[in-house]
């Protein structure tokens, strides 16, 4: 390929890096990705982490006997053990009543992925996590079921040797610039969808403040990664935004992972094409902006060349023009023409 149309073409790569570099807030992993942008029909968010802040704080702890704070104790000494943010609100709260769950046995500790936590705690088999997990391993959740009555807010089971004893409900907030994204993503003619690991009924009140119709509620790790796949068959070219707790591998099938740099775990960012170092969700519908741009601007480089080329070749090949002109013009006067034009996406805003 000749030298000027190798950079031409290659604009995309070249504004990718530097948009790193000048922005701070975004670390895109190539060109290729912004190419993609570009295309995408379809943009996929997990909830908790990405449209929500992922920080849920514990709103109430509460037993079938008068035992809450040596539920939460317990509860706390399995989940120091895990970086999902449940887990971190939970050992919280702990720490601020001054619970001494440090000194308990823990045994055998054991991750569940989406459903929750589960070991050995002073001998007694101790499982924290949603009902799928109750179920999944036949606690009997009869206490529970009459003093749990609030279905809007997260709630996780405290079971003990297969009693659930006590429930902790949890609240998350709404990122500030999640309803403007998504504004911003739909006038630009982009679908949007939630995918969540909560109950059907936190989910959807979470979709219906910010103007998103489909919602999968109550999934797994590899329901994402299914329903990502269904997608794409239907949108072609779909986005997925994520913080990789629990969407790690939904991230990677997508055709552009975008990860949530300040709260993403490593795998996430791993396998993660773009990275918002800075949570900043409207920085989603502008990479859309931006990709768009690109591809118009690259596009009008090459149509730009190939006229020039042409032009001057004709005007050679008649004798007006000396061949140095012709290749200096063609070649390096082009490659520079090219780059003047790239730097207009240096001006996009959202």
């Amino acid at each position: 390929m000749p030298k000027c149309l190798h950079n031409i073409c290659s604009g995309n790569h070249f504004y990718g890096g530097h948009y790193s570099r000048q922005k701070g807030g975004v670390i895109i992993k190539g060109g290729i990705y912004i190419e993609k942008m570009a295309k995408v029909r379809a943009i996929v968010f997990d909830k908790t982490g990405t449209l929500t802040f992922g920080m849920p704080a514990v709103h109430e702890v509460k037993a079938a006997g008068e035992l809450d704070q040596r539920a939460l104790a317990y509860a706390a000494a399995l989940e120091q053990f895990s970086n999902h943010p449940i887990a971190k609100a939970i050992v919280k709260k702990a720490v601020e009543q001054e619970l001494p769950f440090n000194n308990f046995e823990v045994k055998e500790v054991r991750e569940i992925p989406g459903k929750g936590i589960m070991g050995s705690v002073n001998g007694a088999l101790l499982i924290v996590g949603n009902m799928s997990l109750m179920r999944e391993f036949s606690c009997n959740c009869e206490k529970i079921n009459t003093i749990h009555e609030d279905e809007k807010h997260t709630f996780v089971c405290i079971s003990v040797n297969k009693i659930a004893e006590a429930y902790v409900c949890l609240i998350d907030d709404v990122r500030q610039d999640a309803l403007e994204a998504i504004r911003a993503l739909k006038k630009a003619g982009i679908y949007t969808a939630m995918l969540s690991g909560d109950k059907q009924e936190i989910a959807k009140e979470i979709a219906e403040k910010l103007g998103i119709k489909e919602v999968y509620a109550e999934l797994s790790p590899e329901d994402k990664l299914i329903i990502v796949n269904r997608m794409k068959e239907n949108y072609r070219l779909v986005a997925m935004v994520g913080d990789g707790v629990n969407d790690a591998p939904a991230l990677a099938v997508s055709d552009v992972g975008i990860a949530m740099g300040g709260s993403g775990v490593d795998v996430a960012l791993e396998s993660a094409d773009i990275v918002l170092v800075k949570n900043e969700l409207i920085q989603v519908p502008y990479l859309i902006k931006l990709g768009r741009k690109t591809v118009e601007i690259a596009k009008q480089n090459i149509a730009i060349s190939l006229g020039v080329k042409m032009i001057l070749a004709a005007l050679g090949l008649a004798g007006f023009i000396p061949l140095w002109f012709t290749v200096a013009v063609g070649d390096d006067g082009l490659t520079i023409l090219s780059l003047l034009n790239a730097s207009r996406l240096l001006r996009v805003k959202l």
